[in-house]
């Protein structure tokens, strides 16, 4: 199986498990809330197997693998005072509903990420100074330094780890660095000028690639600790990107998504569980946007239903999520455009 074929396997498996694991969590919130549901499928298109009939509830597979999706009675406009429906339903219990699908997608990321810590375990304090990972564009990568280098030696001054390495390379305040590199039984020796660049929140001097990282497999208490770290940093990162001037340099679309799957995809399941947890969790965050046709939409529909003491007019409602779906359509489109001119520019990360 050749790497583009591999990759997009890999990509459609990812977009599968995020959005099957989202609508379910909208299914097991719409049960215990006693809401009739029609049907959860897994996949979209024609239909290939009919799983049966539970509870009232058609349960099929269906032809294009790519998630799956969850009929709920009287979510539809039409039908909304439908017996056990959606609007028949307290408001909490319908926000429990809406809420519950990017419950789900944080809670896929956190587990995925104690798998990650039983399995592979997580990255000690202190990496290796080898080489993992060099930055398309990167005053590293303009200098030959390859993944599998291993930095030896920094004008001069020979280098153990990874701490040492970029400790050197932050207080070298920009000037040029000659770098002594073992690259398998030869010594090579490069000249290299580090760029300042933000870094969480601080302006750095980096060379443009990632020290190897040391794993330390982690038992149960462990992993719980460092999954939930972990969980927690990557959560409010993604909040403080959407907020702040660096969402047009960190955010990407489906083209990104594509292109970082191939890397992922090179170096192993590690790297694929990784990112499988990463996307997860910024499904979660970016489904409670306040933007009509996402969750965190509906949720603001519930907050001024109950403000008013009344739901908006249906067709007032449409209205709304039209308008807040040509808004998202036009982000994605700018996304897209975006991605390319990246890659047209070798801005890759």
């Amino acid at each position: 199986m050749s790497f583009v074929i591999t990759t997009a396997v890999v990509f459609a498996a990812i977009l599968g498990v995020l959005v099957f694991f989202h609508e379910l969590g909208h299914l097991w919130a719409a049960k215990l809330s006693k809401m009739r549901v029609y049907e959860f499928a897994f996949g979209f298109g024609p239909v290939l197997i009919r799983l049966g009939r539970r509870a009232e509830t058609d349960y099929s597979i269906r032809a294009v693998p790519l998630g799956g999706f969850v009929r709920i009675a009287g979510m539809d406009p039409e039908e909304e005072d439908v017996e056990d429906g959606f609007h028949s339903k307290p408001a909490w219990k319908r926000a429990l509903v809406i809420a519950a699908g990017p419950f789900m997608s944080l809670a896929l990321g956190y587990v995925v990420f104690l798998l990650i810590g039983f399995v592979w375990g997580f990255a000690t304090d202190i990496p290796t100074n080898k080489v993992y990972m060099v930055q398309k564009g990167s005053p590293a990568a303009a200098a030959g330094i390859q993944k599998g280098d291993i930095i030896y030696a920094i004008d001069g001054r020979q280098v153990s780890d990874g701490r040492q390495v970029t400790e050197t390379i932050r207080s070298s305040n920009g000037r040029e660095l000659v770098i002594q590199i073992k690259r398998g039984d030869k010594i090579v020796v490069v000249k290299a000028k580090p760029r300042l660049q933000e870094l969480e929140g601080k302006k750095v001097w980096l060379l443009g690639f990632t020290p190897e990282p040391v794993m330390k497999r982690a038992g149960v208490a462990e992993s719980v600790r460092r999954g939930t770290i972990l969980t927690a940093n990557v959560v409010i990162g993604i909040v403080s990107t959407l907020f702040s001037h660096r969402i047009t340099q960190d955010v990407g679309g489906i083209v990104m998504i594509g292109y970082v799957t191939g890397e992922m995809v090179k170096e192993g399941a590690y790297s694929v569980f990784f990112e499988l947890a990463m996307l997860s969790l910024m499904l979660g965050v970016l489904n409670l946007l306040p933007i009509p046709v996402l969750d965190g939409g509906h949720l603001l529909y519930l907050l001024i239903e109950k403000i008013r003491g009344r739901r908006l007019d249906p067709q007032t409602w449409q209205a709304v999520q039209g308008a807040g779906l040509v808004f998202l359509i036009l982000i994605v489109v700018a996304v897209f455009f975006l991605d390319i001119s990246r890659i047209a520019s070798g801005r890759l990360p």
